[in-house]
């Protein structure tokens, strides 16, 4: 386990994911729920093309960082997971520019597709396997924070049948992010333990 890559790729996915807040005030109006008409969508992503590109770039910075962070402390069955995540919301930030690019051109019902494959992608498929990659990872790092983190965002699957379920979405995600910070404080700190007690054992 590299105790420096899980901080930095901790700390880089919760910071540029928490910037696409900010990158949304670029746009003329908020971003339409996916269930909005798809003359609305397609309004949106002419209107705003520098800010669903700002939001695409940061979403992609943002899982580099989780990646990094997952090949500094998991095992390759969570790897696996990670991996999946962060494909995920990669293709989810393709679609976002695949959308920006043709949305004054395309169909309605293209825009509708990009724009819920879109959001599948970097909603329901990239949290859930967030959690689950958590709830395999944290038995020896911060272990009841992550088993509530964990399984709070892989819990929001039911999101696709329960429509109250989707509030699990975002707060399964960001505690998921949260904790990774904390698993790599966790880490940097059980590592400074053993190096003094190996040191002062000599």
């Amino acid at each position: 386990m590299s105790t420096p890559r899980a901080i930095t790729g901790a700390a880089v996915f919760l910071v540029a994911f928490l910037s696409v807040t900010f990158a949304g005030a670029l746009a003329d109006r908020s971003l339409p729920l996916p269930d909005a008409p798809a003359a609305d969508v397609a309004a949106y992503y002419s209107a705003n093309p520098a800010a669903a590109l700002v939001v695409a770039g940061l979403q992609v910075v943002s899982v580099v960082g989780f990646a990094v962070f997952a090949r500094a402390v998991a095992r390759r069955p969570a790897m696996v997971v990670a991996a999946v995540s962060v494909l995920a919301m990669v293709v989810s930030s393709a679609l976002t520019v695949v959308l920006t690019i043709v949305a004054g051109s395309a169909s309605l019902d293209t825009v509708q597709a990009l724009r819920l494959g879109s959001f599948y992608a970097g909603g329901v498929v990239n949290v859930v396997t967030l959690g689950v990659f958590v709830l395999m990872t944290a038995k020896g790092l911060a272990r009841w924070f992550g088993y509530i983190a964990g399984g709070l965002a892989t819990l929001s699957v039911l999101s696709l049948a329960f429509y109250y379920a989707s509030a699990l979405l975002p707060v399964g995600r960001v505690l998921s992010m949260v904790w990774t910070l904390v698993a790599a404080i966790v880490l940097a700190r059980t590592r400074a333990a053993e190096r003094t007690v190996s040191g002062s054992s000599r």
